[in-house]
């Protein structure tokens, strides 16, 4: 069985070979998705095949830059996040689109397929110390739930 790092890339051939067959069959039949480009939240391979119908006219294709993976008991489930590069085409220009993302894995037999995939947009780099106390303040309170 591979490892869930294996996984994702076999995850992230699939989405260089640009074949959405591929893809979703890598996905349980009422898998989540939120992706990268998209507002709403796909459930199902139906829906997210909508998101990646859409998402290959741009002819991705990605590398992992960095990946965390948890097996959360005995291989049976497991957590991957990590960050990953697009590099996408739109009009004949490419372009590099940086991403971080979270697949939570279920075991089905001896393969893993995914539950739960969250990806979005990689947030500009912003240096902590340069942060101001009032903005410190005001991030630190939205986090608090009441």
């Amino acid at each position: 069985m591979k490892t869930p790092k294996e996984f994702i890339e076999q995850w992230m051939e699939a989405v260089c070979s640009n074949d959405v067959d591929a893809i979703l069959s890598l996905y349980k039949e009422d898998g989540l998705l939120l992706g990268t480009l998209d507002s709403e939240i796909r459930k199902g391979r139906t829906e997210i095949k909508m998101y990646f119908d859409y998402f290959l006219k741009f002819k991705p294709c990605g590398r992992i830059t960095k990946i965390v993976e948890e097996d959360l008991g005995y291989r049976r489930m497991a957590i991957a996040n990590g960050t990953y590069d697009f590099d996408l085409t739109e009009n004949g220009e490419q372009k590099t689109a940086p991403a971080r993302f979270t697949f939570v894995l279920d075991r089905e037999g001896t393969k893993w397929r995914i539950h739960s995939h969250h990806s979005s947009k990689q947030p500009e780099n912003v240096e902590l110390d340069s942060i101001t106390e009032k903005t410190k303040t005001k991030l630190n309170s939205s986090l608090i739930l009441d």
